[in-house]
């Protein structure tokens, strides 16, 4: 684990793992945080900064824990490399890698990393709809404002894989009748 601080760096395991004994940090994610942080988005995702680095995004269960829809991060977490960018293929086991380039206006930066902003999030969850981890944060994710949001996001783009089944789960949370476009 590391330690996500925002004044400085530094702290051997042995600094870390006393800390925590002493109740001064607590485990958030992957990193150390002072105990007495705000758990918010910005915090969640400076947790990522040594998985992400500059040239991944979080994407998925990832980006929705980021967001809130849920307590705890996922086991793996699910990152996507940036449009601008080319990366070489991370070799980690809590990396799930998406190699398509995500669009860099489909992202916030928060905490100093990328992460899919929620509506684009919210498209990745009900993507993967059968998953039950997935579909519980869409349900949790899910606002009426934003599932609007993600159909206008699915509308900009016809040539996205899944889009007409993303649509009609989008449709059937909002509560409406579940048709295609």
């Amino acid at each position: 684990m590391t330690y996500a601080r925002f004044d400085h760096d530094g702290l051997s395991p042995a600094e870390l793992s006393a800390a925590r004994l002493d109740g001064e940090l607590v485990a958030v994610g992957d990193a150390y945080v002072p105990a007495d942080a705000l758990e918010t988005p910005a915090l969640r995702a400076a947790t990522l900064r040594g998985i992400l680095g500059g040239s991944l995004v979080a994407i998925g269960l990832t980006a929705a824990w980021v967001h809130g829809a849920s307590g705890v991060p996922p086991r793996v977490h699910h990152v996507q490399r940036t449009a601008a960018r080319g990366v070489a293929r991370p070799v980690d086991r809590r990396i799930r890698f998406r190699d398509t380039p995500i669009a860099v206006e489909d992202t916030v930066l928060l905490g100093g990393v990328r992460v899919s902003d929620p509506a684009r999030t919210l498209v990745d969850l009900v993507r993967e709809f059968d998953d039950p981890d997935s579909a519980a944060a869409a349900r949790r994710l899910a606002t009426p404002p934003l599932i609007e949001q993600a159909l206008a996001w699915i509308d900009a783009h016809r040539r996205f894989g899944g889009r007409r089944p993303a649509a009609e789960i989008l449709r059937s949370l909002r509560g409406g009748p579940a048709r295609t476009t």
